[in-house]
């Protein structure tokens, strides 16, 4: 009997830091809180990604030039291609669900999946960039680099965003 060995054997994915879940969860409860008022679950991909849609162009870059640390932050965000696991340990005002599989959400749903890239953090964890990005369908969808700050009860969204998004 010849046995064949394949690549079937599923990688193990490092897991997102700790940190990153209260980034995430400010993100989703501070921004997007009324997605949690639908009846259905909002779906969350289970695994970062980097939706890079106009983020690297000169608008993002340019706004982000202003400031060193902003611009550090978009460097390292836009450079990120690791994708890493995104465990069921967020804390949200709503349902939500875990999913695997791709960025490619439902027509009928305003939410569809949401997805998010790994967290970069500055250099004194002062302040926190990530992107969000939802998909609701073929034409439907958005996407947004989010700046936090780190306060005393967590991380709070920045007042000056860079608003250099996507939608479709």
């Amino acid at each position: 009997m010849l046995l064949v060995a394949t690549n079937c054997v599923a990688q193990k994915r490092k897991e997102v830091g700790s940190v990153s879940y209260d980034v995430y969860s400010a993100v989703l409860t501070q921004h997007y809180a009324s997605w949690f008022k639908q009846k259905q679950p909002v779906q969350i991909l289970s695994h970062t990604v980097l939706e890079p849609q106009g983020h690297s162009d000169g608008g993002c870059r340019a706004r982000a030039e202003k400031d060193p640390t902003r611009l550090e932050l978009l460097e390292k965000l836009l450079s990120e291609n690791q994708q890493l696991r995104i465990a069921d340990k967020l804390h949200l005002p709503g349902k939500y669900k875990m999913i695997a599989g791709k960025l490619r959400g439902p027509e009928d749903r305003e939410v569809g999946i949401v997805a998010f890239s790994a967290v970069e953090f500055s250099q004194d964890h002062s302040k926190a960039m990530v992107l969000v990005a939802h998909d609701c369908g073929p034409l439907c969808g958005t996407g947004y680099v989010w700046i936090l700050n780190k306060v005393d009860h967590g991380w709070a969204m920045d007042k000056e965003q860079l608003n250099c998004g996507w939608i479709r």
